[in-house]
């Protein structure tokens, strides 16, 4: 089964920054999961309290000993902070028991794993970020590794970002897992990420221009190294655009809790063959995030649709070397409770999500559909109780789910607990 693919979330389990930085998006309480401060930042965190002074002593309220010397201890710590920076902690922990059946498999297994265990820190200084988040679960692998820089500030605000970070494509890719209602991203996430190459992390460098203007227009640009199958990086000439991946992506907010997403990008990749040449793709996708009430309760929904080209084929035609992919998945998830951080929560939620990974092939889909039921305390901790079903064409591209190995159906029954440190 597949562990989520890597990442909130950049920044899945971080603190919000200071007004001015910009986030990426995820829920927070009752606010629009679209508003965001920094570009993939998990924006569920909350600032730890700044010092305040306390108020100056009247005749009424003559200054009791020791008073001034911790209005003094204040000032100081804070004008320290305005000097030196500020560094913040964060992570995560999600720890599960699933309840697999393979399809034609005579019994149901069972495996207990740590689906993340991730730590984070974060520095920021006047017009200057850093950020570093490394998954422990598993094996060590850093997730976001970057430095950012505010060029302008005045009216528009401009940001450069050069690391390993989020690719700004798939509005669903870019929210922090810990945003979202489910367990973890899916089946289809998976295949987006990892095998046809469209959203993820990835090293290279990105520009963010936002304008002060009605439905607040966000863009951003990116450069981003390509990759191989096996995720190695390409070192090739300049007629294939030196193994660089560029992506292109605009925002709007028309109101309050609604974010509209167009995205493009066009990259290039390698098949994991002796000789194998290396390929060009494209592709296109819009989405839409909203967050809103309903009822008693908070509505939180995520849609979005894809087409483009890619290099995973299926059957055995040497002169059929491109497909033409299409996909598209909705989640919708309705909470009680969970106003503030802390606050006791339940929310149900499902997900369905399909892939066609060649429109020129039949009976080759890629479909997921879960549902489940969460039950914690808001940003603090929650115990899930989900029911997932992925289910694989036979005549899928081989490796399609995962790299060498065979499509597969299966149904899945998991119980996992997280925590937000």
């Amino acid at each position: 089964m597949p562990v989520d693919p890597p990442v909130g979330d950049v920044g899945d389990g971080g603190k919000k920054h200071k007004k001015g930085d910009k986030g990426d998006k995820g829920d927070q309480g009752d606010k629009a999961s679209t508003e965001t401060a920094h570009p993939d930042v998990d924006p569920d965190g909350v600032d730890a309290a700044e010092p305040t002074e306390a108020d100056e002593p009247t005749a009424a309220d003559p200054e009791q000993p020791g008073k001034h010397d911790k209005k003094k201890a204040k000032k100081a710590k804070k004008a320290k902070k305005k000097k030196h920076g500020k560094l913040e902690f964060g992570g995560r922990l999600l720890a599960r028991e699933a309840f697999v059946r393979l399809k034609d498999a005579p019994h149901v297994v069972a495996q207990g794993t740590l689906n993340s265990a991730r730590v984070k820190s974060e520095y920021s200084w006047h017009e200057v970020r850093a950020e570093l988040e490394v998954e422990l679960a598993t094996k060590v692998r850093v997730k976001n590794a970057f430095a950012q820089l505010r060029l302008a500030d005045v009216t528009t605000k401009v940001d450069v970002r050069a690391g390993n970070f989020k690719i700004p494509f798939s509005g669903i890719q870019l929210t922090s897992l810990w945003s979202f209602p489910m367990a973890d991203r899916g089946l289809v996430d998976n295949v987006l990420v990892h095998r046809l190459q469209v959203a993820g992390r990835a090293v290279g460098g990105m520009m963010v221009v936002g304008w002060p203007v009605a439905w607040s227009p966000e863009l951003r640009v990116g450069m981003f190294q390509g990759t191989d199958d096996a995720g190695n990086a390409l070192a090739v000439r300049g007629r294939d655009r030196f193994g660089q991946d560029g992506v292109v992506r605009m925002t709007v907010k028309p109101t309050h809790g609604l974010e509209l997403g167009l995205a493009g990008e066009a990259r290039v990749g390698q098949l994991q063959e002796v000789a194998a040449p290396i390929e060009r793709g494209y592709a296109g996708e819009l989405d839409v995030t909203l967050n809103t009430a309903a009822g008693p309760g908070q509505l939180r929904v995520w849609a979005e649709g894809m087409l483009g080209t890619s290099w995973l084929v299926a059957g055995n035609n040497p002169g059929h070397t491109h497909a033409t992919f299409g996909e598209g998945r909705g989640i919708a998830a309705w909470r009680l409770g969970g106003a503030g951080h802390g606050k006791r929560y339940v929310e149900l939620y499902g997900l369905f999500g399909m892939v066609d990974p060649d429109t020129a092939i039949q009976h080759d889909l890629v479909v997921e559909a879960t549902g489940g039921l969460t039950y914690g305390a808001w940003n603090s901790w929650r115990l899930q109780l989900e029911l997932e079903r992925w289910q694989t064409g036979s005549n899928a591209p081989i490796g399609i789910v995962e790299l060498g190995l065979a499509p597969t159906t299966s149904t899945t029954l998991l119980v996992q607990l997280g925590a937000r440190l």
